[in-house]
């Protein structure tokens, strides 16, 4: 005959009390690992990285265009002077290239001395940035010689790339 156990003695059924808690553990742990790859990047498609500018309060904006997916297109003008300029984003963006014909040399504060009124090419600076699964390449061309909205000209370009 089969005896009677006691009912302290008999088991529940059904799944134990620690399975969800490692459950939980796992989702919470997997949805850490696939965040922390997400969001840098949701972030800079909701909230894109702006242009870095040399002194915010003395450059104007003159005209913006979206050049295409991912490409965007910025002209600034201000009275900085234009060897100054391309000296913030040698130290911003690092590789800059000046034009052979115009007097930057690197350190010494001497400008560009010719008479106003035909624009003339300074340098490129180019750089890169990484966000998230994606690189924001900036290329930064410098004039000088203008007559109005500040002597000098940024045109700067940010390209989105994966």
């Amino acid at each position: 005959m089969d005896t009677p156990t006691p009912s302290s003695e008999k088991r529940e059924a059904g799944v134990p009390l620690w399975m969800p808690l490692v459950g939980m553990a796992v989702a919470l742990c997997f949805a850490v690992v696939v965040g922390a790859r997400v969001f840098p990047t949701l972030g800079a498609l909701l909230f894109p990285p702006q242009p870095p500018l040399p002194t915010v309060s003395e450059v104007r904006l003159l005209q913006t265009e979206a050049k295409g997916l991912g490409k965007d297109e910025w002209l600034y003008g201000t009275d900085l002077n234009a060897c100054e300029v391309m000296r913030y984003y040698q130290d911003i963006l690092g590789d800059c290239k000046y034009d052979p014909s115009v007097d930057c040399n690197v350190g010494t504060g001497v400008g560009v001395g010719v008479s106003r009124g035909v624009p003339i090419p300074v340098g490129l600076c180019m750089g890169k940035q990484v966000i998230g699964a994606y690189s924001v390449t900036w290329a930064v061309q410098v004039a000088t010689n203008y007559v109005e909205n500040g002597q000098t000209r940024l045109r700067i370009t940010r390209e989105v790339s994966n």
